[in-house]
C-alpha cells in the first residue's frame, strides 16, 4: 500500500479512524477496509506503531469501542500489542483528533507526520479535524478502487461527507479564531 509522496521518511505512526461495529461487536465492512489497509501498512513498516481510535458511538449496535475490537482484529493477524495505543472514547471523527491529539501530547509524541488510514471520501473531514488540533497529518494511502467504495449508498455517504466537512470547516474556523488548538487537558 502506498503511503502519501513527498518525503521518503517510513511512517512512524499510524493512525486507524474508527467505523461502526457489527451487531455481534466484529468490524463492520468500513472498519474492516481500513484494518486491511493499516495491516498491510504494519507489515510492511515493523517498526511503525498504530494509534487506534474509536469509541462507542450513539445508536450503537453494541457496547464494544470501535478502537477495541479493531486492536483485537489487528492482534489476530499477528500485530504485537505492544506497537498499538488505543484511544477508546471518541464518538465521531472529530473527537477522533481531539482525543488523539490529547493522547499525543500525554505521551510526549514528537515524530510527526501521523498517517490517517481511513477510507479516500472520509480523509478530507478527517484531514481538517486533525489539522485543526495542530496535528501533523498525511494520508496513508488506502484504496480508492471499486473494493473501497460501498455497494450501496454512495450518494448518501458522499452528501454526509460534504454536510459533515462544511461543519468542520465551521468549526476549524472556531479554533483558528480562538489562536489554538484545544488544549491537551481540556
Amino acid at each position: 500500500m502506498p503511503i502519501e509522496r513527498g518525503r521518503n521518511d517510513p511512517p512512524k505512526l499510524l493512525v486507524l479512524l474508527g467505523a461502526p461495529l457489527c451487531a455481534d461487536a466484529s468490524p463492520g465492512p468500513a472498519l474492516r477496509r481500513r484494518l486491511d489497509c493499516a495491516l498491510g501498512l504494519l507489515l510492511a513498516e515493523p517498526r511503525a506503531r498504530i494509534l487506534i481510535t474509536g469509541g462507542v458511538p450513539p445508536h450503537a449496535p453494541c457496547a464494544r469501542s470501535e478502537a477495541a475490537a479493531a486492536a483485537d482484529a489487528l492482534r489476530a493477524a499477528g500485530i504485537a500489542s505492544e506497537r498499538m495505543l488505543l484511544e477508546c472514547r471518541a464518538r465521531n471523527t472529530w473527537e477522533n483528533a481531539v482525543h488523539t491529539a490529547r493522547l499525543l501530547h500525554a505521551h510526549a509524541w514528537s515524530g510527526p507526520p501521523l498517517y490517517l488510514v481511513t477510507d479516500p471520501w472520509h480523509l478530507p473531514r478527517a484531514t481538517l479535524a486533525f489539522r485543526a488540533q495542530g496535528l501533523v497529518v498525511r494520508s496513508a494511502g488506502c484504496p480508492q478502487g471499486a473494493a473501497a467504495r460501498p455497494r450501496r449508498g454512495l450518494a448518501r455517504l458522499l452528501l454526509r461527507e460534504m454536510l459533515g466537512l462544511c461543519v468542520y470547516l465551521l468549526r476549524w474556523l472556531r479554533v483558528r479564531l480562538r489562536g489554538r488548538p484545544h488544549p491537551p487537558g481540556a
